[in-house]
């Protein structure tokens, strides 16, 4: 047999969280990224190989205006234009809800795998376990992976909530594998949307009978040099974005029956690798023209630019809202946690589109009544040290309520309501977002056996996001007030 009949080239790409990362960028100078120039690579290289794959490792949602307007559907339209071979769920596939993402998948037109995603009561999966691509008489199989914080998300859904389950990926893997014993590939490939710290281990306890070649993962936006070499399979990762993706160059040899060489680099995406691919220009700006006609119109103005340097603080953004959370739904005081704010600053103009920026992702509200004792009881599991130390979501709250915490424990020295002690209200009304409510028992410290009696709970609202749109549109200018509400002494 010839040379050039032994040896089999097969190009592999891979792409992972690209997070809405539409529109090209200026990098040293050169135009970076954007989803023209990547799917113009692509082409490029479907044009001088023979043998092509292009898989992408999860989060292709998220990240941009465009991509939240049409709720992924703009995002699984762009991405049916650069034809991948094969999709692994991320876990910001499930931000707009499972049961979107499973309408979503009905319209793309690729495989979408994972294999630990399950439906509890059936014992059947979501999506398929794996996908077999055949290149020239060699076949290679992809297996998803995805990463089991995905649960936290899953777990604000209610329809789904006590339906679906996200299994171990090691557990699931060897599943796979045995279910597919009589059905040998000649490539295998984990693709994985885990994170390079959970990547490693997986990789050192594959089975060597299970002959895995290379797992391509995603979830940690690692930038990688050269493979990560743990254990039975090399590692690659291609960061985030759409300014770069991963390229494995492999030979097979046919008479062998096994791949005899590799490589492995992290390609840059530019004008100096790339052309634009008008086709994908032409849809994206359809998608850009639209949401810019809606979302960079003034919504509201501020009387001041106001920020939000960290999440485990007092801030102006977390005064702000939290005030305008309690004026919106009517409570005696609002809890708003400070990692639902996403923006730094905000204003004097403020746009559609930062508003949905800073407040990326939609709620429910909820309304508590209870005792001013129990809600004391709320205020010192809410501000417990382990909060101001990062181990806990940490929570702003509107004007209404004023607090002095005390000394290294944090201990709540003072707590007034509307100019009263706390522990002397009979009844108040206090107000969450579906955030808190689904991580209750975390987060506020109310037990299951409490409700309906300690506690009353009831729904204000499906999506806050919606309601602040509504009420700020005829808001005019807003000042804050009553900084220093959450005051700390030593």
């Amino acid at each position: 047999m010839p040379d050039q009949e032994k040896l089999l080239h097969i190009v592999l790409l891979h792409s992972n969280d690209i997070h809405g990362d539409f529109e090209e960028t200026d990098r040293d100078g050169l135009k970076t990224g954007g989803l023209p120039l990547l799917s113009g690579y692509l082409q490029r290289v479907r044009r001088e190989e023979k043998e092509v794959i292009y898989a992408i490792a999860g989060d292709m949602f998220m990240g941009s205006i465009i991509d939240r307007e049409y709720r992924g559907l703009s995002t699984i339209k762009l991405t049916n234009a650069l034809a991948p071979d094969v999709f692994e769920v991320g876990n910001h596939e499930v931000d707009y809800g499972l049961s979107h993402l499973l309408f979503l998948e009905k319209c793309a037109d690729f495989p979408v795998i994972c294999s630990n995603m399950y439906i509890k009561e059936l014992n059947r999966r979501l999506f398929l376990s794996h996908v077999d691509i055949v290149r020239d008489g060699v076949k290679i199989r992809f297996i998803g992976l995805l990463t089991e914080s995905i649960a936290e998300r899953i777990r604000q859904e209610e329809i789904v909530d006590s339906s679906v389950s996200v299994r171990s990926a090691f557990g699931e893997l060897g599943k796979v594998f045995e279910e597919l014993k009589n059905d040998p590939a000649d490539l295998t490939i984990l693709l994985t949307h885990l994170g390079i710290e959970e990547d490693k281990p997986l990789a050192e306890r594959l089975d060597p009978d299970w002959g895995v070649d290379f797992i391509i993962g995603g979830h940690s936006h690692t930038f990688l040099t050269e493979p990560v070499r743990s254990g039975r399979a090399p590692i690659v990762q291609a960061g985030f974005g759409s300014g770069q993706i991963g390229r494995f160059d492999l030979t097979w040899d046919r008479e062998a029956g096994k791949l005899s060489d590799w490589t492995w680099q992290l390609v840059p995406v530019n004008e100096e690798t790339s052309e634009e691919d008008p086709l994908v220009s032409f849809y994206h700006d359809r998608f850009r023209e639209e949401t810019n006609r809606k979302y960079d119109q003034t919504l509201f103005s501020t009387a001041a630019v106001y920020t939000h340097p960290g999440f485990h603080r007092e801030t102006q953004l977390g005064d702000l809202f939290s005030d305008i959370y309690q004026e919106i739904y009517r409570v005696d005081v609002f809890f708003l946690s400070t990692n639902v704010i996403w923006a730094k600053e905000l204003g004097p103009e403020v746009t559609r589109r930062d508003l949905m920026i800073s407040f990326p992702y939609e709620n429910a509200v909820y309304e508590m009544t209870m005792s001013g004792e129990r809600l004391l009881a709320l205020i010192r599991h809410i501000y417990r040290r382990e909060a101001w130390e990062g181990a806990n979501i940490f929570f702003l709250f509107s004007r209404a309520l004023k607090l002095c915490i005390e000394g290294a424990d944090r201990a709540v020295k003072e707590a007034s309501l509307a100019g009263e002690p706390v522990s002397s209200r009979r009844e108040v009304r206090v107000g969450i977002t579906g955030y808190a409510y689904k991580n209750r028992k975390t987060f506020l410290g109310i037990l299951p056996e409490e409700e309906s009696d300690a506690v009353r709970f009831r729904r204000l609202s499906v999506n806050d996001r919606e309601d602040m749109e509504s009420w700020l549109s005829g808001c005019g200018t807003l000042t804050l007030s009553d900084e220093g509400r959450l005051r700390t002494v030593s």
